[in-house]
């Protein structure tokens, strides 16, 4: 008789914790959802242009992305890196380039020695202006109501 309760017993306290371990994915989910996504990390791109064939050091850019993926689309849409491609080596329609990316002196974070480009600053400017634009653009959206959390269930309290 006591062996037929504890099975009962153990079946109910696995139901429950499967049940907690649901209920708390969702909370989990939802926290997640309102966070937002993660805060973009700066990124440092090095690339060597014509001043390589002179025996100059190469130059690196630091922008903030999410990945180093990003980071080079990133580094793509900015004036400076335009102007500076064009003054290095760089024809304006992309093609037969003197300059090559060094992805080994790529990396996220901050250069640890030497001097770089910090295009943070112009990639503020240039998001701030994006979203002037777009914001002059057309009228803001009414937000989506936040819906309302789920009631817990019965069987997911834990019960001492």
């Amino acid at each position: 008789m006591i062996a037929n309760k504890l099975y009962e017993y153990n079946d109910a306290r696995i139901t429950t914790a499967i049940e907690a371990s649901d209920h708390l994915d969702a909370v989990r989910a939802r926290l997640a959802s309102l966070l937002g996504p993660p805060a973009p990390n700066p990124f440092t791109l090095t690339f060597a242009g014509l001043e390589r064939h002179m025996g100059e050091a190469p130059t690196s850019f630091v922008v903030n992305a999410m990945d180093l993926g990003d980071a080079l689309r990133v580094l793509a849409r900015l004036p400076s890196w335009r102007e500076w491609y064009l003054a290095h080596g760089g024809t304006p329609d992309g093609q037969d380039a003197d300059i090559v990316y060094l992805p080994q002196q790529s990396h996220p974070g901050l250069p640890t020695h030497g001097a770089y480009n910090d295009m943070r600053g112009e990639q503020e400017s240039a998001t701030e202006m994006g979203s002037k634009l777009i914001r002059h653009a057309r009228p803001p959206a009414e937000p989506a109501p936040a819906p309302a959390p789920a009631p817990a269930l019965p069987a997911a309290r834990t019960i001492l």
